[in-house]
């Protein structure tokens, strides 16, 4: 196990296009960080970093300890699980387990008692003799996995590794990859740009946008405290309704908000259909244009009288009808406020904007 620190990492390519732009990240001895964003955002630019396969333009990366900047990926001892598996097709499962072992000189015995072990954590026992074309890509991904784990090594580093996993099997096999992390206490780094699967992995999330840090922290603290108006629209699910002031004021009558508040938000299921209630800083009228089911729950997507989009939650069995009109309002909690720049305003508190009634 191992800390890794990144300093002031930056990436430019020929042409001069800056893909990370000075980044800075301390990752604990035995944690699972994720980072999440976008693609082209810089996130697997960075693991590579970290991996040894992609040079560094300027900085400082450590593994424990130890600067890595001028170590070759094999001199770093970290193992990387792939999207696309990178199984030899030749070699049967135990001897894919076994090759990077093999290489280091490591003794017969000590090999075959690492691969018994990882082969019986991931359940792929019975899999052993059988080549990487006989196996599920749910089996392919464990069997990847089971190569990373035999080697020990001081961190796991995964490359988007549930991306060619179908929906069902994604939800399993992120459950299987969390319980191995926290049983092997591993450091871990994980890049995804799959919201759902960050904020259920993570320790801490690392949001990236544009080659930068937008904002680092536990997933709930994301969540619950978004830092700017990008964190707010990419991390949760239906994203966080964000309605800016000239169109609030126009939908709102007598709203009143602080002079530097250009964006308010408010998640979907802290929307509510309000009937004749009066007591909201914020009560929309709206039009409903779509309900979609889901379960015990139904997102509605309608409109409000400027043109502005919203989605809010409903219980599943609602007889919320499209073309119906209702109002919704959201509770003072409840709201975000951000500037212009689209970075969080802590000075108001929540819930800043008043309405007359």
């Amino acid at each position: 196990m191992a800390s890794i620190t990144i300093r002031d990492v930056r990436k430019t390519y020929a042409g001069g296009f800056e893909a990370i732009k000075g980044i800075s990240l301390d990752i604990a001895d035995g944690e699972m960080v994720v980072l999440v964003g976008p693609s082209g955002c810089g996130k697997s630019t960075l693991l590579r970093m970290i991996a040894g396969l992609e040079a560094i333009s300027s900085g400082e990366i450590a593994i424990d300890g130890r600067v890595v900047n001028a170590l070759e990926p094999s001199e770093r001892d970290i193992a990387m699980v792939f999207q696309n598996y990178a199984l030899y097709p030749h070699m049967t499962v135990r001897q894919n387990m076994a090759y990077g072992l093999k290489n280091r000189g490591m003794a017969a015995a000590e090999i075959e008692r690492r691969i018994a072990a990882a082969a019986a954590s991931l359940e792929i026992g019975s899999l052993l003799e059988r080549k990487p074309r006989q196996l599920s890509g749910g089996q392919r991904q464990r069997v990847a996995m089971g190569r990373a784990i035999v080697r020990e090594p001081k961190a796991f580093l995964f490359d988007e590794p549930l991306s060619n996993l179908d929906a069902k099997l994604r939800v399993q096999m992120r459950v299987e990859i969390r319980k191995l992390q926290r049983s092997l206490s591993t450091t871990s780094v994980y890049v995804t740009h799959d919201q759902m699967e960050a904020m259920t992995l993570a320790d801490r999330l690392v949001v990236l946008n544009g080659g930068k840090i937008e904002q680092v922290g536990t997933p709930i603290e994301l969540y619950e405290r978004p830092a700017t108006t990008f964190v707010a629209a990419f991390i949760g699910s239906p994203a966080m309704n964000l309605i800016g002031k000239d169109a609030l004021t126009a939908d709102v009558a007598g709203l009143s908000l602080p002079p530097d508040v250009s964006t308010l938000g408010v998640r979907p299921e802290d929307l509510k259909i309000i009937g004749s209630q009066k007591d909201y800083p914020v009560r929309l009228a709206v039009e409903v244009g779509a309900v979609e089911l889901v379960g015990a729950e139904s997102y509605v997507h309608a409109t409000t009288a400027s043109g502005v989009e919203i989605v809010f939650r409903v219980a599943g069995r609602s007889m919320t009808a499209v073309g119906s009109r209702v109002d919704v309002g959201a509770e003072t909690n409840a709201i975000h406020l951000f500037d212009a720049e689209g970075r969080r305003l802590e000075g108001h508190g929540q819930g800043a904007a008043t309405r007359e009634v």
